[in-house]
């Protein structure tokens, strides 16, 4: 055999192994992490940690029939001229279907547990809760939509950097800006990833990251922290590990008495604005994921919270949600999968918890 047909035989067997390689990674691990389906949908903590055992796969917002409730919340851009709503909603990710999956969005059981109208402010190219609120208010469609509730959410961890804040109540609202905006929303927390081929560079992450987790894998990384919980609260193929970002840690650090009670004043002020609307404010922090579980991890060497237990001590003017507590109870009853395995957020189940222990009236 002559030194040029042992070079393309080389040359081959190299290509095949090549190919044999990135199809076996893909199959074992990548094409089960990545949004390679637009059908199909796997949790944002899933994808960063390449963590495959933690995946759960749930029906994406394309599905026709993921929303199965008989009422669901409505976009300003689909009310009809002088039509009025009973509830505004205001959030981050957590109100506007980030976890993709059966009935994301908490909107919709209010809707159907109460009969009520309920609208979702979509936030703009970034979440500005407390900035939308007073939009809404100093450009009179609080007057022209007449809501007896609002409700303003934000995860935990993000709370003190949203509202323990010198805030300006003030603002110059561009109002032709405003409704150019809200009739023209596109949702920024429901998308899907580039089109990803089996041949790719990030196979070999999917590898090294997943032979790693099953010699040493309850740790801090860079971004996530994985640690073993004392019994099964989630149904995906790894049970019992919680896996959450390192900002849920982050966020307890910097959690002082001072900065809560500046946040409850600065809600209680929101309260007093839409008060003399006749509105009721409501506020829901959504607990952190490492918050709710905390008490279940194993020999857990990293600090817990204060902040729910801070704020359920202040006086306050407006409706407090704590879902905290309401969620506790769900986990003390032995309801798994509250929050998905994969995600840092909840899932439709904990979504209804809340909503039906709390009173909208």
């Amino acid at each position: 055999m002559n030194r040029y047909k042992i070079f393309s035989l080389s040359i081959i067997m190299v290509f095949v192994l090549f190919i044999l390689f990135h199809a076996s990674i893909w199959h074992m691990y990548s094409k089960n992490i990545f949004l390679v389906d637009d059908y199909v949908y796997n949790g944002d903590l899933g994808r960063i940690s390449f963590k495959a055992d933690s995946i759960y796969a749930r029906p994406s917002y394309l599905v026709e029939d993921v929303n199965d409730l008989p009422k669901q919340h409505v976009l300003y851009k689909n009310l009809k001229a002088n039509e009025t709503v009973d509830v505004i909603t205001i959030g981050d990710s957590f109100s506007n279907g980030a976890t993709q999956g059966k009935n994301t969005f908490y909107q919709d059981y209010i809707a159907t547990h109460n009969n009520y109208k309920v609208l979702n402010i979509l936030p703009g190219a970034r979440v500005d809760i407390v900035g939308d609120l007073i939009k809404l208010n100093d450009s009179g469609l609080l007057d022209k939509l007449k809501p007896k509730i609002i409700i303003i959410e934000s995860v935990e961890r993000y709370c003190l950097g949203r509202f323990a804040i010198d805030i300006d109540f003030n603002i110059d609202v561009d109002k032709k800006q405003f409704f150019k905006r809200l009739n023209n929303q596109k949702n920024i927390f429901v998308m899907k990833d580039k089109t990803i081929n089996f041949i790719n560079n990030l196979n070999v992450k999917a590898l090294i990251s997943n032979i790693k987790f099953k010699i040493d894998k309850y740790k801090k990384y860079d971004t996530f922290t994985i640690a073993k919980l004392e019994k099964n609260f989630f149904t995906s193929k790894d049970k019992n590990s919680l896996l959450f970002y390192n900002e849920d840690l982050q966020n307890i650090n910097s959690t002082t008495e001072l900065k809560v009670i500046k946040l409850n004043d600065n809600i209680n002020k929101l309260a007093d604005i839409v008060a003399k609307k006749n509105i009721d404010l409501y506020f829901m922090p959504v607990v952190d994921k490492y918050n709710l579980y905390c008490d279940y991890i194993i020999d857990n060497p990293y600090p817990k919270s204060t902040f729910f237990e801070l704020l359920r001590e202040l006086p306050k003017k407006y409706k407090f949600i704590d879902t905290k507590k309401i969620l506790k109870e769900e986990i003390e009853n032995g309801v798994q999968d509250l929050y998905y395995s994969d995600d840092t957020h909840w899932s439709y189940k904990a979504s209804e918890a809340v909503v039906k222990k709390v009173k909208f009236e």
